[in-house]
């Protein structure tokens, strides 16, 4: 069995299917037919790149670079499928066949990806962290901004309620002012979000650099402390005498 990637490097777009392999190792040959064509995988050596062109053989004619061959083993189709007590089943079967035989470990899929990607994770922790952090002081920095901007018309507020306008549609025009001017910034931090992930796309793995859950997280949080920073301090003016703002401004 050869895997994709050995069949379009080494046959050119030919049917490899009978069609042989020779592989020379010490002045020895071994010769194998091609009797089909495995989708291409990374449970080995690298996550990211092109995949390495790969051949498979019987467990009866190891190529002779092997000393050591590796089973893979499907129990089924959840992540716990493979249980200690399946694992044990499969140790004692091989012991019937061959008690001299070692074994030398049986791991999941997942614990023999582990060391492959145990760096991209620690990248990743980082970039939640980092990413938080940054998100929490975006909101930090936008609940001031906008809540010293509504506190500094604390006069025009109390102006619009002596001359009749009712507080609480002063108060639905300044959050309508607020949404649009946060929607404007979003849209631009969106489109710049959208260019910087275009750039990174070739370090992620099993992720979507435009991951829209993720973006609408981020934007539904900037926008609910933008409507806190502009809603409380106006609410706070609306209900103050209007004389008092006034006189104060």
């Amino acid at each position: 069995m050869i895997n994709e990637a050995f069949a379009k490097r080494f046959f050119n777009g030919r049917n490899p299917i009978g069609l042989r392999v020779t592989e020379v190792d010490d002045q020895i040959r071994a010769t194998y037919q091609v009797v089909g064509v495995a989708r291409n995988s990374r449970i080995q050596r690298k996550l990211r790149g092109e995949v390495e062109p790969r051949y498979f053989v019987p467990a009866e004619q190891p190529p002779a670079a092997v000393k050591s061959p590796t089973f893979l083993l499907r129990c089924g189709t959840g992540p716990l499928a493979c249980q200690p007590p399946v694992l044990t089943q499969v140790r004692k079967t091989i012991e019937r066949v061959d008690p001299a035989l070692p074994i030398e470990s049986a791991d999941s899929i997942g614990e023999r990806l582990a060391p492959l990607t145990a760096q991209d994770r620690t990248t990743a922790k980082l970039a939640v962290v980092f990413g938080s952090v940054a998100l929490l002081l975006a909101a930090i920095g936008l609940y001031d901004v906008l809540s010293y901007g509504i506190a500094r018309r604390t006069g025009e507020i109390a102006l619009r309620i002596a001359l009749g306008a009712r507080p609480g549609r002063v108060v639905a025009m300044i959050l309508r002012e607020t949404i649009g001017l946060v929607a404007a910034g979003l849209a631009i931090g969106a489109g710049l979000a959208y260019a910087a992930s275009r750039w990174i796309e070739s370090q992620l793995y099993g992720v979507d650099p435009q991951d829209p859950l993720t973006q609408a997280l981020a934007a539904g949080l900037l926008l609910s402390v933008a409507l806190s920073a502009a809603y409380l301090p106006a609410r706070r003016a609306s209900r103050r005498d209007p004389m008092a703002g006034l006189r104060q401004e």
